[in-house]
């Protein structure tokens, strides 16, 4: 008995052993990952401390929304639950750029700064389809990286919850854009990997999911998000002839990719202004990182609201995805969908699947024999069981 006693503290003590080992593992491979991939050429951190832990990637989660309110005119220009700040800067449908100088509460006051000149220029097109050479890397295989921060957003209509955390309606947007690629002979890395929950440190938990789609040099890569402005009218739009959302482009302005980032999100703007008027809700470049420091040619869209019918929103996301090809001058061919769908319970499975490795290799070892180490577990077995028949006895 004292042997078998010796044996469970043994393996025990391996458990613990091999749980620490693969937790302190996994945390220095994350962190190594952020630290690198946080660092710009020159050296110097691409965002700052605070911004690192999600300080500025902020939403509203009280139901209400921010008024974005021109400081001459006191007319409503726009309106978002996203979190905002001091010089963030929004540019309208209409290419009008505001910049925002002070928040009361829920209204936002902006200043008029003229006209953004964006518009499609024909020779655009000829250096739209370099994008697949020159931008995220030297030879990219001209596919586009999907995924979604906040995997717990869904449409109230539909689900009749805002929020589903692990299971959320985005992830059926987002893998309607994956679709549409896919049947245009474009290929998709999706990732449905779970991010939740819906808190400051979401971003850096789908930072390693950004990292990791990254390895295989899409052209673009895309975190799909909906906003949570009550009314439901706000994004509606007709798209196609069909009832569909709008879809507006998000730019974080706290990183070294801010300019290249903010031109490619022009450059989107400005095509599908020519090829599919009213898709583009606009441009929010926003106080934050959102990950996009991880490579250029990063963008963030909000694919409706929450007040929204999911249908609406992947009509919207259909039209959307229906002209990336073209915009980035990828040609079509045999696509496939390269889906990676993690969660933290993988890692647990692994860590299980190790410990029992390890557990039998121990029983081989320390019994020589397969049929010893068939014993012990019997062993063990018989002793559970009676120190269960022990607990029963002293309860009662």
């Amino acid at each position: 008995m004292m042997n078998n006693k010796r044996f469970i503290l043994m393996g025990l003590g391996i458990f613990i052993l091999i749980f620490s080992s693969m937790y302190i593992i996994s945390q220095n491979n994350y962190f190594s990952n952020r630290d690198l991939a946080t660092v710009s050429s020159s050296n110097h951190l691409s965002i700052n401390f605070l911004d690192e832990f999600g300080s500025f990637e902020v939403e509203r989660t009280d139901g209400g929304f921010y008024s974005f309110i021109d400081i001459n005119t006191k007319r409503e220009i726009d309106r978002t639950a996203r979190g905002v700040f001091e010089g963030d800067k929004l540019i309208l449908s209409d290419n009008s750029l505001y910049e925002v100088e002070k928040i009361e509460g829920d209204k936002v006051y902006c200043r008029f700064k003229g006209k953004e000149n964006i518009s499609w220029i024909p020779d655009w097109d000829k250096a739209v389809s370099t994008f697949s050479t020159n931008l995220l890397a030297e030879k990219s295989p001209g596919s586009v990286a999907l995924y979604s921060t906040h995997t717990g957003e869904s449409y109230v209509p539909t689900s009749g919850k805002d929020s589903e955390p692990g299971r959320g309606d985005i992830l059926q947007v987002t893998q309607t854009i994956a679709n549409s690629l896919e049947s245009q002979g474009t290929q998709a890395n999706l990732s449905l990997n779970k991010h939740d929950p819906h808190d400051a440190n979401a971003y850096q938990r789908s930072r390693r999911t950004a990292a990791q789609l990254l390895k295989y040099r899409p052209v673009t890569i895309i975190d799909v998000h909906r906003d949570g402005v009550p009314d439901p009218k706000f994004y509606a739009r007709k798209i196609d002839g069909k009832n569909a959302t709008q879809v507006r482009l998000v730019v974080g302005r706290q990183n070294q990719n801010m300019q290249s980032n903010l031109d490619f999100a022009k450059k989107i703007k400005a095509f599908y202004d020519k090829k599919k008027p009213g898709l583009i809700k606009g441009i929010f470049i926003a106080k934050g990182n959102y990950n996009q420091d991880l490579a250029p040619n990063s963008i963030l869209i909000e694919v409706g609201t929450h007040t929204n019918s999911l249908q609406a929103a992947n009509n919207g996301a259909i039209a959307f995805a229906s002209l990336l090809p073209e915009f980035l001058g990828l040609e079509a061919g045999p696509a496939r969908t390269w889906q990676r769908t993690g969660k933290t319970g993988s890692s647990i499975v692994w860590i299980l699947i190790i410990f029992i490795v390890g557990a039998i290799g121990f029983l081989f070892l320390s019994s020589g024999s397969l049929k010893g180490s068939l014993d012990r577990v019997k062993g063990i077995g018989k002793e559970f069981t009676s120190f269960l028949g022990n607990f029963k006895r002293k309860k009662n």
